[in-house]
């Protein structure tokens, strides 16, 4: 288990520099989390040639043959009951909130931190739940006057922010529940992040596709970049945002992903600067519903973004080129087709094999945990969460991974907890 608190304290002890230099660290285009990850799972299974030796030789529950590595399927990976997919089991629902009346659209799960939760809502209404014991909603957070469509935390959970689609990006003092700040955006805003480097930027992505940049203290606009010359087409919007290091991706409503740098001196950001436009895979045109970023993927073995579309087409992209913000498709997956925005997220490392796991809702009520690992054979399902009474659209992992939080469209928020005796 990570010691949370301790790693929390050693943090916030480095002057803002380290923390900055500690950002930007990178090793063969992997980065500082990446490696933490990698060093963390080899301390617990040894290397990854060990670990693909010891699948390889293990025998089925049945007495029968081993089962290679590469012959996984839905149906091998029942039978190994102690391996990768068992550590997606559960033992259960740990917390249920039902005091909505109108459908979730976003939660997430506050960093360094597994017991608060933030989750918005179709009337604008943003909560902050502790979950400890008991489930306890601290703040209801009323600004917005559409849909709430990101949240996202500060590093140290003090600020909270949220994107409406009537077109601002509000921050929160978490703690209190003070409004602290309204950044009026041009557009709706489809998405709104903190600046992974400079907390005191907000960047927001924008109906127009027009992505503008806050400064936090002020109030004011201080940057402002349209992707216009890159092949667009009119009626193009920002429909999703991943940050990482000095790279910023953001994923429009016809499944291509922008990489823009982020020219940072003395902690100030001067300029973004587009580097590519990846095409939507297979070449087609449907609207991002999620884009998220890992600092390592097991089979892009380094940093990978997450897409998730409404067609149903799930892709995993590898950065193969830091300095050029090069992207490369490594798998691309269909699932169910949906008829509203259904976010996918990376599953917790288990083990550093060959395997990739996502969870994400379904318009079956149901929360699916994916193998998508071989495009070849689809998304292969590992596990499915019941509960939900209808259509799942987000979902959150806690930060020591041991929480699963789930909402759908009539208000109601599952808290899942994994089985601690099957999650190494």
């Amino acid at each position: 288990m990570v010691n949370v608190g301790l790693r929390a304290y050693i943090w916030h002890q480095k002057s803002t520099e380290e923390q900055i230099a500690r950002e930007f660290w990178t090793l063969n285009q992997s980065t500082y989390h990446g490696y933490r990850d990698y060093v963390s799972n080899c301390k617990e299974h040894g290397f990854p040639e060990q670990q693909v030796l010891q699948v390889q030789r293990r025998p089925s529950s049945a007495g029968g043959p081993s089962v290679a590595a590469s012959e996984y399927s839905v149906s091998s990976m029942a039978s190994l009951t102690s391996q990768v997919p068992t550590a997606y089991s559960f033992a259960g629902m740990q917390h249920i909130l039902e005091d909505n009346e109108v459908r979730v659209t976003v939660l997430k799960f506050g960093h360094l931190s597994s017991d608060l939760l933030a989750y918005g809502s179709q009337d604008g209404v943003v909560r902050v739940a502790g979950l400890g014991q008991t489930c306890t909603v601290h703040h209801v957070l009323k600004q917005h006057q559409r849909a709430v469509s990101d949240l996202d935390w500060s590093l140290d959970n003090t600020f909270l922010l949220s994107a409406g689609l009537e077109g601002s990006v509000t921050m929160w003092m978490a703690a209190t529940g003070q409004l602290l700040r309204i950044f009026l955006t041009t557009f709706p805003a489809c998405c709104a992040k903190f600046h992974l480097v400079n907390q005191n930027l907000i960047i927001a992505g924008t109906e127009s596709g027009v992505l503008q940049v806050f400064n936090c203290s002020t109030g004011k606009l201080a940057l402002t970049q349209a992707f216009t010359g890159s092949g667009n087409v009119p009626g193009l919007s920002c429909s999703a945002m991943a940050v990482s290091n000095n790279l910023l991706y953001v994923a429009d409503n016809r499944g291509c992903i922008y990489t823009l740098r982020c020219d940072i001196k003395n902690g100030m950001l001067q300029s973004l600067v587009l580097l590519t436009r990846t095409p939507a895979p297979s070449g087609k045109l449907s609207e991002t519903a999620s884009l998220v970023y890992s600092p390592y993927s097991s089979i892009a073995r380094g940093q990978a973004l997450l897409m998730s579309s409404l067609d149903g087409s799930v892709s995993l992209f590898k950065l193969a080129d830091a300095a050029a913000g090069r992207l490369e498709l490594i798998s691309n997956c269909e699932v169910p087709r949906a008829a509203r925005k259904i976010r996918a997220t990376f599953c917790p490392k288990v083990h550093i094999t060959e395997a990739e796991y996502i969870v994400m809702g379904g318009e079956d009520t149901s929360v699916y945990i994916y193998d998508i690992s071989k495009p070849s054979q689809g998304a292969l399902v590992v596990n499915q969460l019941q509960g939900h009474m209808a259509p799942v659209v987000d979902v959150s992992w806690s930060y020591n991974e041991v929480l699963l939080a789930s909402c759908d469209c009539d208000g109601a928020v599952i808290v899942w907890k994994r089985d601690p005796h099957r999650t190494t």
